[in-house]
């Protein structure tokens, strides 16, 4: 039993044999089963990879050698190996172990992920960049085949195949079952390769028989020869070889003879490689193998015998209930069609998927294809719905800039996990849609107060004519199947009077208004409260008619200050030489791992900040 936490660095990786990394693997995944049972966290990806990842750190040097994983929710036993086993009680937690590679956190780590198909476009970066010092070192990406389905990696692929730079992509494929390598001419080709002087050898036999005009001759026949069977055992992989890339695979990515044979291979080759890994989700926890939900992607903490979650709530999630309500005008309207790049669990769209299979699509990771297509399908007379998170929102802003909103297109876009995302840090925080999505012409931005409101906002949406924006966060709430009514686009609702003081606020945060301004009764403050469903365009006439009050207005919102709804309101009230107008939004910074109420706490937006903010403006 190896005692995991003592672990400083991978060097005694090693000395270790075969069983041993394989004793090694299997305390490992006890290791992260128990921890992540209790913190949450990426469980089936990051059990996949544990073999793979103790191969990589036993053939190369992590001191010297660029290691990178594509989207970081994988680097678990990296971040182990790597010393930080102790620090997993508080993994994904304030000021705790970020689920992610970070710069900040460790010298082993090379970049800041988060975000898919980012590796080998980075890979490449340090590859140029250690040629050009003349550095002599690896630079390995690893990534994952969803990640591969995202445009960036087929960009930077196509770069990778005109350069002269030394790279090594891995890419970790979970949905294949493992395929063994057969053929003892390939066997004997990939052994000989594996050797050290391989690559020497083949560089003076290329020398020499090019000396003679019938040496040029005989190896080019050779060469040729040598190419057809190549591609003949390749297969599937002539693609990455026609773009200058060798290929080996596919390798039993729990197996370490192979992993540790083919990572060899790769070491000593000159140029850049791909290693088709085949590796199993979940592996080693029965559950997470078995799950075809992807419920062990990303886990809340849970029950190690059972497998169930733990601390359930009975309210189900804004992704759920939204969800919900587009099916029901889906199975009512064929035209209406459900977009997701990737996200189908997480936007809890199985319910859409497994009963409207011909309105449902699902294009992988690629967001910016998502939404030009939905534009298309708009045009030709359909109904797009793109379900989306914000943090991946901010991949498509070209297309919604460029195709929809050029187009007018009735586009839907329902941005998921809006707001203060717990868990994930600064990677999937949901503050920038707002700023972002502001300054295009023609796009709707909205955000419910509760699930009635997110039902009229998307009947509204269906019945608008161009592109509509819907937010909401990551929160559990009621259900209402009140029916859906159609909303005057841009206006804005008094939820409750009041002559001392106007806080305008939306989505969950007008909750916190209201509770606010009860306990500001209390002190004999009289509160107005506005619920500013339509972020763009705002509610104009009501707006002017409250600076008319001359009281103050505060604007308190779940955005970045900067581009903010209150950002516009400002510039309005200053034309009007209004100046009793304040903001209380996300300050102009990136925000690391927290719960939604650290968050909220960090940047000052608690009730209680709000309580004390109207406190002080009035006295």
């Amino acid at each position: 039993m190896n005692d995991i936490e003592t672990i400083k660095n991978p060097d005694f990786l090693k000395k270790l044999n075969n069983d041993e990394l394989t004793n090694l693997a299997q305390d490992i995944r006890d290791f992260i089963i128990e921890n992540v049972s209790k913190t949450g966290g990426h469980l089936s990806s990051n059990l996949g990879v544990v073999d793979l990842t103790i191969a990589l750190l036993k053939v190369f040097d992590a001191e010297k050698d660029v290691i990178l994983f594509d989207v970081g929710h994988q680097a678990y036993t990296y971040k182990i190996l790597t010393g930080r086993a102790k620090e997993f009680s508080k993994l994904r937690q304030k000021d705790g172990l970020c689920g992610f590679e970070s710069l900040k956190e460790s010298k082993y780590d090379h970049y800041e992920t988060g975000h898919s198909g980012t590796s080998i476009s980075a890979g490449i970066g340090y590859a140029i960049a250690g040629q050009m010092d003349g550095k002599k070192r690896c630079v390995i990406s690893i990534i994952g085949d969803g990640s591969f389905s995202n445009g960036l990696a087929y960009e930077a692929l196509n770069h990778l195949g005109d350069l002269n730079v030394k790279q090594i992509i891995i890419l970790n494929d979970n949905q294949m079952s493992i395929s063994p390598n057969v053929g003892a001419l390939h066997n004997l080709l990939d052994n000989i390769r594996s050797a050290k002087g391989y690559n020497n050898v083949k560089k003076d036999a290329k020398m020499t028989l090019k000396k003679t005009k019938l040496g040029k001759v005989i190896y080019k026949r050779l060469d040729s020869i040598k190419n057809t069977l190549k591609r003949i055992h390749v297969k599937q992989g002539a693609m990455f070889e026609d773009l200058g890339i060798k290929y080996y695979g596919p390798i039993n990515g729990h197996e370490y003879k192979d992993l540790l044979k083919y990572l060899n291979i790769a070491k000593n080759s000159d140029g850049p490689v791909i290693l088709h890994v085949i590796t199993k989700k979940g592996y080693g926890y029965e559950y997470a193998e078995k799950d075809t939900t992807g419920k062990y992607h990303g886990i809340s903490s849970f029950d190690i015998e059972t497998g169930e979650v733990k601390n359930k709530t009975n309210l189900p999630s804004y992704s759920e209930i939204v969800s919900s309500y587009v099916y029901n005008y889906a199975r009512k309207d064929k035209d209406i069609i459900c977009i997701t790049p990737g996200m189908c669990y997480g936007s809890k769209l199985e319910v859409i998927k497994d009963k409207l299979p011909k309105q449902y699509i699902d294009v992988g990771i690629c967001e910016e294809h998502a939404l030009v297509m939905a534009n298309t399908l708009a045009i030709a007379g359909k109904k797009p719905f793109v379900f989306i998170y914000s943090t991946f929102m901010q991949r498509g802003i070209d297309a919604v800039i460029h195709d929809i909103a050029r187009c007018q297109s009735n586009v839907t876009i329902l941005i998921d996990r809006a707001g203060f995302v717990p868990a994930d840090g600064s990677s999937h925080q949901g503050l920038f849609d707002i700023p972002l999505l502001y300054c295009i012409p023609n796009v709707v931005i909205s955000q419910p107060k509760d699930a009635k409101e997110a039902n009229d906002l998307i009947k509204t949406s269906l019945e608008s004519g161009g592109p509509f924006v819907i937010r909401f966060p990551k929160e559990n709430i009621k259900y209402d199947y009140n029916s859906p009514k159609t909303l005057e686009i841009g206006s804005w609702e008094e939820v409750k009077d009041g002559k001392d003081v106007v806080i305008i606020s939306y989505g969950s945060f007008l909750n916190k208004a209201l509770n606010v301004a009860e306990k500001l009764a209390k002190d004999n403050v009289d509160a107005k409260v506005i619920n500013a469903r339509f972020i763009k365009p705002y509610d104009q006439k009501m707006f002017n008619s409250l600076m008319k009050l001359n009281i103050p207005i505060i604007v308190y919102e779940e955005s970045l200050k900067l581009g903010s709804l209150g950002s516009v309101l400002a510039m309005a009230a200053q034309e009007h030489g209004f100046n009793k107008l304040s903001i209380m939004a996300a300050d102009d910074t990136f925000y690391e791992t927290a719960s939604r109420e650290e968050l909220m706490k960090k940047s000052h937006l608690t009730e209680e900040d709000l309580y004390a903010y109207i406190k002080r403006r009035l006295r």
